[in-house]
């Protein structure tokens, strides 16, 4: 259970410490420069192999900072309920200690908060960099349409509306950029363990079953983009595994309508088309296993799988040109 006591005002940010040296001082030297003053940083490391503690212990005279070292590896959503059961503060951040931000994030992403008192969590939207912290993109692009809509600037989102918005993808995409009421967490649950891949979405389904979402539209937060991260991996078949468990559990309890549970159980099974038609075609192989696992959670979304299928490939057909008109450009 997350800690009965707390701080008015007070932001804990929790740093998982596991491995990513090179990027551990511009992670800490973030956190400690931001504008927002009233901010305890609590940072874990889980038996990282590489030399963190080294990186580390060079910030433990900060009075902000309070180094923990475990004994035993737990991974990361064990240490990021760790660090929420020892922290003091009326919001609680968990950051990845490989992504950087703004200094002024905490300092916006508390305002977000302190103007929109029903909302459980205010994020920001992310830029994404690569392994040398240049610029690829933002999260924000790669939005549906009805997102991008509703999101331009900053905004309240019900969490009715964020409920759907979660059903068609993960649109807080990095827990670095996300502020969580703590009694949020009191009341929802901390982070759970059933999953590999999608236990911070998990999470946020938890919280807008009682609270509404603040967002902001400035690009506060720095995402790293690197192979070795959890998702990239974690096997396929796991990966689909838990979509169709959590989406599929989540299309039965958000009070949907016929019409747009029929809208999502497709975009599950376009997920899983994506898969199963990936260049590998690895997914072919765990086709009867993945067909099981729909079974289970809600055999009617199988109905709308060549529905699925169909979208996957005429949305492949329509790349096809594009990628020939490029290749003969540089021809």
């Amino acid at each position: 259970m997350v800690a009965t006591t707390l701080t008015p005002g007070l932001v804990s940010v929790v740093v998982a410490s596991y491995n990513h040296t090179n990027y551990l001082e511009r992670r800490m030297e973030s956190l400690i420069g931001q504008t927002y003053q009233n901010i305890e940083i609590l940072v874990i490391d889980d038996c990282s192999p590489e030399n963190n503690l080294d990186v580390l212990r060079k910030y433990e005279s900060n009075p902000k900072v309070k180094l923990f070292a475990r004994k035993e590896n737990g991974g990361w959503v064990v240490v990021f309920n760790q660090g929420s059961e020892m922290s003091a503060g009326e919001f609680i951040l968990f950051a990845n200690c490989d992504d950087e931000c703004d200094p002024r994030m905490v300092e916006r992403l508390v305002e977000g908060m302190r103007a929109n008192p029903s909302a459980g969590i205010c994020y920001c939207r992310s830029l994404l960099i690569d392994e040398e912290g240049n610029l690829l993109g933002d999260d924000f692009s790669a939005r549906e349409k009805a997102f991008r809509s509703r999101c331009a600037s900053d905004t309240l989102l019900t969490r009715h509306e964020m409920g759907r918005f979660l059903l068609h993808s993960c649109v807080i995409p990095n827990t670095s950029s996300a502020l969580i009421r703590r009694e949020c967490l009191t009341a929802v649950g901390q982070i759970s363990s059933d999953y590999r891949v999608c236990s911070d979405w998990q999470l946020y389904f938890n919280v807008v079953s009682r609270y509404d979402v603040a967002y902001l539209a400035s690009p506060l937060n720095k995402f790293r983009q690197h192979a070795p991260s959890i998702t990239g991996s974690t096997k396929g078949q796991v990966i689909q595994e838990e979509y169709a468990r959590l989406l599929l559990g989540q299309i039965r309890v958000l009070g949907l309508s016929r019409i747009e549970k029929a809208r999502y159980r497709t975009r599950v099974m376009y997920l899983w088309a994506s898969y199963l038609l990936a260049p590998s075609f690895s997914g072919l192989f765990n086709f009867t296993y993945q067909v099981r696992i729909v079974a289970t959670h809600d055999w009617v979304a199988l109905i709308f799988f060549p529905i699925g299928i169909l979208h996957r490939i005429i949305e492949l057909l329509i790349r096809i040109p594009s990628k020939l008109f490029r290749s003969a450009s540089l021809a």
